[in-house]
C-alpha cells in the first residue's frame, strides 16, 4: 500500500480452470497467474472466472491475502468473483454475494446461460483508516440487455455514505451503455495510458478491447492506472491482462 490513505487496486479475469485451452489450460499456466498476482502488489484485487480449486491453490501461495465471495450457484459452488484483500492493508468488515435478478443463490436474468453475481464487501483501510465499499463483478458476455440490466442493478448496491469502488470484467467497452450507466452514478473510470486493451484471447497483445474496469467514487484521486502486461516465463497468465490503479482517499 502506498500510504495510510492510499490503495492499489486491480481487477483480473483469470480464465476459468475448467476450460480446455490446450497449452493455456489452468495446470500449465497457474504459476504464471500466481506470478502476475504477486507482481501486481495490490491491496485489493477483484478476480473473475474463479473456481474454488483455483482460489484455494492461489491462496496457499498468497498467504498475505484473504478472499471473500460465494460461487454463483451458492454454497461455494460454481464460478465466483472473489475479492482478495491484503491483510496488512485492510480488514474485511462485511461481505455478501448478490445475484443479479434478486432471487438468491443460483438465480439468473431472463435468457442468461449462467447466474451472474457481484461480491460486495466493506473494508476498514489500515491503519485506523476509513471504511470503504468494494463491488466486484463479471457481467454477461453474450447478452447486451443483461449487461445493461446488471449495471442498473449494480448501481443500487452502491453505498453513497462511504467511499466506494467498482471492479470487474464488465464485458463492455468504454463508451458503452453499461459504462454510461455507471458513470451516471457519479463514478469515475480509471483509464489506462494509451488506451491499452485488457482482453487478448491468449495472444498477449494490448490491441484488443478494454473489457475490464476500475471505477471510483468522488472520494478518490486516481494517481495512476495501467494494464499490467509483465510476464514471467513463456506462459500467459490468462486471456485477459489485469488492470491496476493507484488511488488516494483525498476527496470529500
Amino acid at each position: 500500500m502506498k500510504d495510510a490513505q492510499g490503495l492499489r487496486v486491480a481487477t483480473f479475469n483469470i480464465r476459468n480452470g475448467r476450460a480446455f485451452d490446450r497449452a493455456n489450460s489452468w495446470p500449465f499456466r497457474r504459476g504464471a497467474t500466481l506470478a502476475t498476482l504477486r507482481q501486481l502488489d495490490a491491496d485489493v484485487i477483484g478476480l473473475q472466472e474463479v473456481y474454488g480449486f483455483q482460489l484455494r491453490w492461489l491462496l496457499r501461495h498468497l498467504p498475505g491475502y484473504v478472499a471473500v465471495g460465494d460461487g454463483r450457484n451458492g454454497e461455494g459452488r460454481g464460478e465466483r468473483s472473489p475479492l482478495l484483500v491484503r491483510r496488512s492493508a485492510a480488514a474485511v468488515l462485511k461481505a455478501d454475494t448478490h445475484w443479479y435478478g434478486g432471487y438468491g443463490p443460483g438465480s439468473r436474468l431472463a435468457g442468461a446461460r449462467f447466474p451472474r453475481i457481484a461480491t460486495v464487501a466493506y473494508l476498514a483501510v489500515e491503519p485506523a483508516g476509513p471504511t470503504v465499499q468494494v463491488v466486484n463483478t463479471h457481467l454477461d458476455e453474450a447478452s447486451a440487455p443483461n449487461r445493461l440490466s446488471s449495471a442498473e442493478e449494480l448501481v443500487t448496491l452502491i453505498d453513497p455514505q462511504v467511499p466506494h469502488l467498482v471492479l470487474g470484467d464488465l464485458n463492455a467497452r468504454p463508451g458503452s451503455p453499461v459504462l454510461a450507466t455507471l458513470l451516471d452514478a457519479r463514478l469515475e473510470a480509471a483509464t489506462p495510458a494509451g488506451g491499452a486493451g485488457t482482453a487478448h484471447r491468449f495472444r498477449g497483445g494490448t490491441d484488443g478491447p478494454q473489457l475490464d474496469h476500475i471505477l471510483v467514487s468522488r472520494h478518490w484521486r486516481i494517481d495512476g492506472c495501467t494494464v499490467a502486461t509483465r510476464r514471467t516465463g513463456s506462459r500467459l497468465p490468462s486471456d485477459h491482462w489485469p488492470l491496476v490503479a493507484d488511488l488516494s482517499l483525498s476527496r470529500t
